[in-house]
């Protein structure tokens, strides 16, 4: 190739097409489609309105909202994929009686269960 063939390529050629979102935020996606379309009952399942306050769940319901931005746009299969792929898992992960919400409602440890301890490593442990 001479130099005179790289002035034909797109200058932002090797980077991804930015997607335009529906929702502009991961809480406008809570609010507006997540808590309209996900129903569970509440004395199995746990959520918080403030949800925004545990990190585990901020990180997975920024991925969901992602996922559903992308499959939105995948045609007439593209939301079964999110449902069954997305939706569901991160649901059960996030709602579970056990998992991020497991301490709502009692009243000895009430609100976010904080995290868990690390020992930082041996400096060359990860050396290669």
């Amino acid at each position: 190739m001479s130099h005179s063939d790289d002035f034909d390529q797109p200058a932002d050629e090797d980077e991804p097409e930015e997607l335009q979102t529906y929702f502009g935020n991961v809480v406008e996606f809570v609010d507006h489609w997540l808590l309209p379309h996900y129903a569970r009952n509440p004395k199995v399942f746990r959520w918080s309105p403030r949800w925004w306050e545990y990190t585990e769940v901020v990180g997975r319901l920024e991925a969901l909202w992602r996922a559903w931005e992308y499959y939105r746009l995948e045609g007439m299969t593209g939301m079964a994929v999110f449902f069954n792929d997305y939706l569901d898992p991160t649901m059960r992960t996030i709602t579970f009686p056990d998992g991020p919400f497991r301490n709502l409602g009692h009243l000895d440890n009430p609100g976010v269960p904080a995290p868990w301890a690390s020992t930082p490593p041996p400096p060359d442990i990860f050396s290669a």
